[in-house]
């Protein structure tokens, strides 16, 4: 009970926010309590002095010499800080296909996000060492440690922010990235009875009228996984989803069509595609439109505005017909993507042979 009165605080005074000075029991001193923001806890050390202005004095002193040391990494300036080059960083990759809603999550995710964590820091305080304990900090934070390809991720955006800091010659050099452990994923593709059972379960789904969540499906979703094939895009965002009727030009004998790709992978390309693609993309067309397509509308799924419904939707059309097709297979997960990879390899294939 003794022991509890001593300690007990006798006196306090405040002297600012996360800041005040108290005497206990136990000594004659003040003592100093500062909450240290970064920690997020309580910091109490004795400030030696037993008038209480000059323990007033010590506090502040000791206050702002530890703020100082805590912040020795954050930016002086905001220009120089990581959150400035991170928002420019958005700026530039606003509406480009490449730049993902995932990567902006990735910067801004309230808890652990990039910004966050790095966002105060000085650019030329972040170090492969900082970035390292980032990447413990997000597993410490879940209950399943990170896949290495999500960490992977993280990293990737980190340099890129950091590389318009050395192009503002504010960085040197950018800081060697903490290296992930990544498996190599196969590229899952269709063999040719594979292919022929899956676009003839898409024929009788469509014939059926097969409705998912919502969506029945159709013979142009039939033709727009055919499409596939016959012109080698990839299905997202910035190609086949992106896809325009002012992108498309029917051209050559035999006839192909000429595609102005504008989001690939490799940015912008001229397409050309096999034969067979001329029938499927007329077969979008109301052949008694004397006026043609809307030139700016889209031409697979144009009635998804936001395109990534368009995807997510479609990978659901596609994985009911691989249900249907009995290709469902959880160690060889085909995938919308499977199309352009059996496209690729039957005309490697087609080319050997000659």
């Amino acid at each position: 009970m003794a022991k509890d009165s001593e300690d007990r605080i006798t006196t306090i005074k405040h002297l600012r926010k996360g800041l005040a000075i108290y005497k206990t029991g136990r000594t004659p001193y003040y003592y100093i309590r500062f909450r240290a923001p970064l920690a997020g806890k309580y910091v109490h050390r004795s400030s030696k002095e037993t008038s209480r202005l000059d323990a007033i004095e010590v506090a502040y002193e000791f206050a702002d010499s530890y703020r100082s040391k805590a912040n020795s990494d954050h930016a002086q300036k905001k220009a120089t800080s990581f959150e400035h080059y991170a928002k420019k960083l958005m700026g530039i990759q606003k509406g480009k296909s490449k730049w993902s809603d995932g990567d902006n999550k990735l910067l801004n995710r309230s808890k652990d996000g990039l910004i966050c964590y790095f966002g105060k820091y000085d650019v030329t305080k972040i170090t492969t060492g900082k970035v390292r304990d980032y990447l413990i900090h997000l597993d410490e934070n879940r209950p399943k440690r990170l896949a290495e390809s999500t960490k992977a991720k993280h990293t990737i955006i980190i340099r890129k922010v950091l590389t318009l800091a050395v192009e503002d010659g504010i960085l040197n050099v950018l800081p060697v990235m903490p290296k992930q452990k990544t498996v190599d994923t196969p590229r899952h593709t269709f063999t040719d009875d594979e292919y022929k059972r899956f676009m003839r379960a898409a024929g009788e789904c469509a014939k059926r009228g097969d409705v998912v969540r919502g969506v029945q499906i159709t013979g142009h979703h039939a033709k727009m996984f055919r499409f596939v094939v016959h012109t080698f895009l990839r299905p997202t965002e910035g190609e086949l989803f992106g896809l325009k009727h002012k992108d498309i030009q029917i051209k050559g004998d035999p006839p192909h069509l000429e595609m102005n790709v504008r989001g690939g992978k490799t940015g912008g390309r001229t397409s050309v595609t096999m034969p067979l693609a001329v029938p499927l993309y007329q077969g979008t067309l109301n052949p008694f439109d004397e006026n043609g397509p809307d030139r700016n509308g889209y031409v697979w799924m144009p009635e998804y505005s936001n395109r990534r419904t368009a995807i997510n939707t479609a990978r659901r059309l596609f994985n009911h017909i691989l249900e249907k097709a009995e290709l469902l297979d959880e160690d060889r997960k085909l995938s919308p993507y499977s199309l352009r990879h059996y496209a690729i390899q039957a005309a490697l294939l087609q080319n050997s042979d000659r």
